[in-house]
C-alpha cells in the first residue's frame, strides 16, 4: 500500500511540473509590449554616454537584414556613430521565427564588433556585454553603459 502512495506522489509531482512548464510557456507567448513606450523608458534612462535618436524603420530593417514578412513591429534608437550604443525592440509575427531573427541580430552584432575593434576598441566590450532578451514574440536589444539600470527598467515593464 505504501508503495502505491509513493508512486501516486511521484506521478502528481511530475504532473505539476508539466503543468507549470505549459503555463510558463503560454505566459511568455501572451506578453504584450508597447515597444515604443519601452524603448522611450530605456532611452530616457541615464544608461548611455551618447545621445540616441530614433532610426527609420526601413533603414533598420535593411541594416540588420530582417525579412519584412517576419517582423510585425520594430523600433530602434542609435547613437551618433561615436559609440556603439543602441536600443532595438522588435515583435516577430510568428514565435517560431524568433530564433531566426535572433541569429540575424547576432550576425549584425559580430559585424559591428569587428568594425569598432579597429578604431574604437573600448566599444567592443559594450557590444559583447549587450542585453538581448527574448520574451514571447519580442526581442529586446540594448547596448549601453549601465546594464543593471536597463535590466531593471525591462523587468519592471514586463
Amino acid at each position: 500500500m505504501k508503495r502505491y502512495v509513493g508512486i501516486i506522489v511521484i506521478i502528481a509531482i511530475f504532473a505539476i511540473l508539466i503543468i507549470m512548464t505549459i503555463v510558463r510557456r503560454n505566459y511568455n507567448n501572451n506578453i504584450q509590449i508597447n515597444i515604443e513606450e519601452l524603448a522611450q523608458r530605456i532611452v530616457k534612462s541615464s544608461s548611455f554616454e551618447d545621445s540616441l535618436e530614433k532610426v527609420d524603420n526601413e533603414l533598420i530593417m535593411n541594416t540588420y537584414g530582417f525579412l519584412p514578412d517576419s517582423i510585425e513591429e520594430i523600433v530602434s534608437y542609435q547613437g551618433s556613430g561615436a559609440s556603439s550604443e543602441e536600443v532595438l525592440i522588435l515583435k516577430v509575427k510568428d514565435v517560431n521565427d524568433v530564433n531566426n531573427e535572433k541569429e540575424i541580430i547576432e550576425t549584425r552584432l559580430n559585424e559591428k564588433k569587428d568594425a569598432y575593434a579597429s578604431y574604437m576598441p573600448e566599444e567592443v566590450s559594450k557590444i559583447e556585454n549587450r542585453i538581448l532578451i527574448e520574451k514571447g514574440n519580442y526581442l529586446i536589444l540594448c547596448i549601453c553603459n549601465d546594464y543593471d539600470t536597463v535590466n531593471n527598467i525591462i523587468d519592471d515593464y514586463l
